[in-house]
């Protein structure tokens, strides 16, 4: 039998665990509370020391975590106006709309209307957009992993107005710029490829890719302020944020213009719809994509190096701190946004208005050091002799390798590798600093301040150099694939060195304006100078040479360097016109080299004034050489 004190132990005794399992309880739901907080306010004050340091005019960003959705905004959508940045207001959000891409296409392969490994051929007419010329198929895989090696795409790739807007068969059909490499040898990032995987989509399902998209996914998700159709209001309504440039602490606004390749990355929305987004792509909303897909969706399906991010489905693979994650950015004029995925933790969406990446850079990097610090330590080198044969000037791959984006590549997409006193390892610039690299393998090296960070570099047969790394834009990393330039089209020559070919051709003028001024003055003294003179043929094609690349550099290369954003558009009319001015420089030169070949025959003028047209002849057919090469004629 129990005693009273028996019976007194054992409520006691209850009355603890009780107590005990309620306290745990409540220590529990402590902890989920704090981490819901200490996340928002370590988001809250990295963003708030960014708006303070001026990184960005206005910031608007939503955070998925723990089944719920939190908005945070500072700042300003439009500095002239005072519009406060709210989940409210529109943005124009760029790449971030592949994402929309890549589900449509997926959700096609879910219903059998798509193979993602099967000739693009089968769903498109030849003339759209898949000219071919390697053996290699173009498949949806490549397209959505940026790996068929098409030709970059940028003039053209915007109208001045939506009535100049193209619909999307016929953007692809006049762009078209085929293939500079054979399907999946590198990734290069490409719009043209996410445009083309549209088309297919407009092919497959008879409807228009905008409307599609809006019935699939807008619609399913609830995301209804969201549309890739561009706002015909958009400038002056203030439900749209205005774009800035940043230049040492101001912000300048810029006009945002519509894009043709609407797949590629159109889409306008606000942080309260791209709330609902991130939380489909964190949960695998099975409303939008069958189990199996989500898994590609979220799975490397292609990659430069094992040891480099890749691409899966339209999703970017990031190492931050050796934490694997996805992520997907998107860039425009005045407008970056960035959207992170980490696996079982949280979803964080975010869009500033403006394109300066300073902000993301420090955000990212932050915001990792302190939720997943760096845990990867750096390799031990090893030995691979000198490396100095990796060093010297790259480019990035992705441009037009048949127009005159060859030469803006050149600048745009530099990256200088050098190796240190000993040539054992290499450095190289980027993000702000000098970065040191060991190496760690035949052809791979580690960076020694960061480890999850490496640069790989490959020798092809014909002893060609490609670099592989990832590029960091705005916090984010994308992987990229470079070129070792030769001497004869590398920035430094062009830059530098092919400035005397011009200077040469240029004091061509002042031979122009003596030769002018012998014969004035011998209207009056005949026999003045005589024996300097050349003859008049020679004079006239020479003369006409000179001038003739006079003008055509100012109309031309020139014209091209201070005014990019124009050819956007298309070509201006003021290239179409150097091109006709590029075949009389042809011409003109031929015929000074014949005239030439009579002046050393003839033994004209002196010795000296021969040699001196002889090297400027000699320019004016180097410089020819170039403009085919550059594609200037």
């Amino acid at each position: 039998m129990w005693s009273v004190q028996n019976i007194r132990f054992l409520l006691v005794s209850l009355m603890l665990i009780s107590s005990f399992i309620k306290s745990s309880a409540q220590h529990a739901v402590s902890i989920e509370s704090s981490i819901n907080i200490d996340l928002q306010l370590l988001i809250d004050s990295l963003v708030q020391e960014g708006y303070t340091q001026k990184m960005f005019p206005g910031l608007a960003s939503a955070i998925f975590w723990n089944d719920s959705v939190y908005y945070q905004s500072i700042g300003n959508a439009s500095l002239d106006t005072n519009v406060p940045a709210s989940e409210n207001v529109f943005y124009q959000l760029g790449s971030l709309g592949k994402l929309l891409s890549a589900i449509a296409v997926l959700q096609q392969v879910d219903q059998g209307k798509l193979d993602l490994r099967t000739d693009i051929s089968k769903y498109l007419a030849v003339s759209e957009g898949n000219k071919n010329t390697f053996n290699e198929p173009i498949t949806l895989h490549c397209l959505l992993t940026h790996s068929c090696g098409f030709n970059d795409v940028n003039i053209g790739y915007m109208a001045k107005d939506l009535d100049q807007l193209m619909p999307l068969v016929d953007y692809i059909n006049s762009a078209n710029p085929g293939l500079f490499q054979a399907p999946e040898k590198d990734i290069n990032y490409s719009n043209y490829s996410y445009a083309l995987a549209g088309l297919i989509i407009e092919k497959i399902t008879g409807s228009s890719f905008e409307s599609y998209i809006s019935e699939n996914i807008f619609n399913v998700l609830g995301m209804e302020n969201s549309t890739l159709n561009f706002p015909a209001a958009y400038e002056q309504s203030v439900q749209y944020a205005k774009g800035y440039h940043k230049l040492n602490d101001e912000f300048t606004e810029v006009q945002i213009y519509p894009r043709h390749a609407i797949p590629a990355g159109s889409l306008v929305s606000n942080t309260s719809d791209m709330g609902r987004f991130i939380r489909a792509l964190y949960n695998q909303d099975n409303r939008l994509l069958s189990e199996k897909s989500w898994d590609l969706f979220y799975t490397q399906q292609f990659t430069n190096h094992p040891l480099l991010n890749g691409y899966a489905y339209g999703m970017e693979q990031q190492n931050i701190n050796n934490t694997a994650t996805w992520a997907k950015g998107g860039m425009l004029p005045g407008m970056l946004s960035n959207l992170l995925i980490v696996p079982g933790e949280f979803a964080f969406f975010s869009v500033i208005n403006t394109d300066d990446d300073a902000f993301g850079e420090y955000f990212f990097k932050a915001l990792f050091d302190r939720i997943h610090p760096n845990k990867i330590l750096s390799k031990q080198a090893v030995d691979l002799g000198p490396v100095t044969k990796y060093t010297g000037e790259y480019r990035d791959k992705r441009y037009n390798h048949n127009n005159v984006e060859k030469i803006v590549s050149l600048f745009r997409g530099a990256f200088y590798v050098n190796s240190n006193a000993t040539a054992d390892s290499l450095f190289a610039f980027h993000n702000g600093t000098y970065h040191a690299y060991i190496p760690i393998g035949d052809g791979v090296f580690q960076n020694t301040n960061l480890p999850y960070e490496n640069m790989v570099f490959k020798e092809s047969e014909h002893k060609t150099m490609t670099l592989y790394r990832n590029l960091n834009i705005g916090g984010l990393s994308i992987p990229v694939s470079y070129e070792k330039t030769t001497w004869y089209n590398s920035p430094t020559f062009v830059n530098e060195y092919y400035a005397i070919i011009l200077l040469i051709i240029l004091s061509g003028v002042l031979f122009f304006l003596t030769s002018v001024s012998i014969r004035v003055i011998r209207i009056w003294h005949k026999e003045f100078l005589t024996r300097f003179l050349l003859p008049l043929r020679f004079n006239l094609a020479f003369n006409a040479a000179v001038i003739f690349t006079i003008i055509h550099t100012l109309v031309g290369p020139i014209h091209l360097f201070k005014n990019l954003q124009t050819y956007l558009f298309g070509y201006p009319t003021s290239f179409k016109i150097s091109i006709i001015i590029g075949y009389l420089i042809c011409f003109m030169t031929v015929w000074l080299g014949f005239e030439l070949a009579e002046i050393w025959k003839n033994k004209h003028s002196t010795m000296l004034t021969r040699v001196y047209v002889s090297m400027v002849t000699l320019a004016l057919f180097i410089h020819i050489i170039n403009l085919f090469y550059w594609k200037f004629i």
